[in-house]
């Protein structure tokens, strides 16, 4: 998929009308400005010729009028094209992003989760930024170059065949020149582009993880680590910017060498070929061409850019939208709120050697009750069920009887919701973290949150801190508990809900939860030394030992 057909296919209307108009406005006030300064230039000869001959008959009047009009042609021309320029940039812009944003809630829940270190973000952000450029950067100048150049080549033929046609071969080699440089310059960009990549994904990793970088003392090895791919980006870039100044400067000489060759040939023989007002308004007119011709090497450039990030926004571009699914599409899960059956089927469960199968049905309002020590594949199993990692065998673990594996994000989160050990908290307030799970959520409703995670003693205002910094351990848990409570999920898995809780609160929590979704199915993974916690009967009970095979209580 090309750059100018992505943003062609996800611009509306309004957006394409722009770009198409766009392009009409730039190649007319290019070509103004070359007619301007083709005929300024015969102007002032023809008028410097008429005083030395004493011409008294020669009129001024039609030539100064020329000059006007093209004039006030090219300024009115190009604001107009600035401004649907922008216009067309912003409308493809917004479209394509809210598209690639849409089109990523279909994207599988363990693709989804491999782009945490911020893939995804820098495709919607930079990649749609380059891409959507083409509506500004690149289709109006490749307009202006194409016409004026057209233009200027068949009024030299028409005057002169032989100017016509060595101006037609200066400017192909010109071309050629451009597109070369183009091409050699596309590999230090898509070398600078993987450098900053890793930069950024280096930082956001980091930044998760700051305070153990801190404690392991490994904190200068990964500033080192983002300085070499910052320094290798440079670099990369340093030698983009050199190829391209090589080819500006080679387009010069070309530009040179063309204005020479329509000054000599209709200047050549034993008489004047051509009047020299003429021919000075010739060259200038030669010389406007290559003046946008110079321009070409840095459009040239951006559509490089564009196609690049076309090509990687291509896999997440061509998805099916929700309400754009065909027949021949994975089927989705029943409508958000419905009750839901989750079936796993010789899913494999415990450690090393003494794996084993397990199956079971998960009825709505049901509990299951993962146990073991720390190390025997309870998270393993909840992420797996919650299509986070992929089942080892397809079809193994099904959702109203769809594969979750082939399930978007989307339909996986209006039906289950994992609450793991470590879960993001956002630097904001108590109730802005609620609201994440449901904006339109009241004060009263986010309290009840709360009290169902035992969790009400603290203020909807209270700040939480960089990832949570500034809770305690149990208070981080119960407040993402209580942001899952307020999905109110056909499926809650907790991954060790209970952790940094006394054994009080953390009856206290598991029974608010119990209360606030009495028709949920909940599966509970908890250390064995906790099992005996659970405020209420479990339907099933799955028991891991590393060092045992895996017993299945009913």
């Amino acid at each position: 998929m090309t750059a100018f057909r992505l943003l062609w296919t996800a611009a509306d209307h309004r957006a394409r009308r722009d770009l198409l108009i766009a392009a009409v406005l730039a190649g007319t006030a290019e070509l103004c400005a070359a007619g301007l300064l083709g005929v300024s230039g015969w102007f002032l000869t023809s008028c410097a010729v008429v005083t030395a001959q004493a011409n008294t008959t020669w009129s001024w009047m039609y030539p100064s009028g020329t000059v006007r009009a093209l004039a006030l042609g090219r300024t009115g021309l190009r604001y107009s094209e600035r401004l649907v320029s922008h216009g067309a940039l912003l409308g493809a812009t917004v479209s394509l992003r809210s598209r690639l944003v849409r089109a990523a809630t279909t994207v599988p829940a363990r693709e989804l989760r491999n782009h945490r270190d911020g893939a995804l973000m820098a495709r919607l952000t930079s990649d749609v930024g380059a891409a959507g450029g083409m509506a500004g950067q690149v289709v109006p100048p490749l307009a202006g170059i194409g016409l004026t150049a057209a233009v200027v080549v068949t009024l030299l033929t028409v005057a002169s065949p032989p100017s016509g046609a060595a101006e037609l071969l200066l400017l192909a080699l010109s071309v050629a020149t451009a597109v070369t440089a183009e091409r050699r310059t596309r590999g230090h960009q898509r070398t600078a582009a993987e450098a900053w990549a890793t930069a950024r994904a280096t930082l956001l990793s980091a930044r998760s993880a700051w305070w153990e970088l801190r404690c392991l003392d490994a904190v200068d090895p990964v500033r080192e680590q983002v300085a070499d791919a910052v320094g290798r980006a440079r670099r990369a870039e340093a030698a983009a910017e050199t190829m391209m100044r090589r080819s500006r400067l080679l387009l010069r000489l070309l530009a040179v060498a063309g204005q020479t060759a329509v000054l000599v040939l209709a200047l050549s023989g034993p008489v004047f070929a051509q009047p020299a007002a003429e021919a000075i308004g010739e060259v200038l007119l030669v010389a406007a061409a290559y003046e946008l011709v110079e321009t070409l090497p840095q459009v040239l450039r951006d559509h490089g850019l564009a196609a690049d990030a076309a090509h990687r926004l291509t896999e997440l571009a061509n998805r099916a939208l929700p309400g754009e699914l065909s027949t021949a599409s994975p089927p989705r899960a029943s409508p958000a709120g419905a009750a839901r059956a989750l079936v796993a089927r010789h899913v494999p469960v415990g450690v090393g050697a003494y794996r084993t199968r397990w199956s079971a049905v998960i009825e709505p309002g049901s509990v299951v009750l993962v146990t073991g020590p720390n190390g025997s594949g309870k998270s393993t199993l909840l992420e797996t069920l919650a299509g986070r990692i992929s089942p080892a065998v397809p079809r193994s673990v099904l959702l109203d009887g769809v594969p979750v594996e082939s399930l978007p994000a989307r339909a996986i989160a209006d039906s289950l919701t994992l609450v793991e050990a470590e879960d993001w908290i956002a630097d904001a307030t108590l109730a802005e973290n609620l609201r994440q799970s449901a904006p339109g959520a009241d004060d009263a409703t986010l309290r009840a949150a709360l009290e169902a995670a035992a969790l009400e003693q603290l203020p909807l205002d209270t700040p939480t801190g960089p990832l949570g910094s500034a809770l305690s351990q149990g208070q981080r848990r119960r407040l993402v508990i209580a942001r899952a409570v307020l999905r109110t999920p056909a499926v809650l898995l907790l991954d060790e809900p209970t952790a940094g809780l006394d054994d009080r609160t953390a009856t206290r929590m598991l029974t608010g939860v119990r209360r606030a979704l009495p028709d949920s199915a909940l599966v509970i993974a908890l250390p064995d030394r906790h099992d005996d916690l659970l405020p209420f009967a479990a339907s099933r009970v799955l028991r891991l030992k590393p060092t045992s095979r895996a017993a299945i209580a009913e």
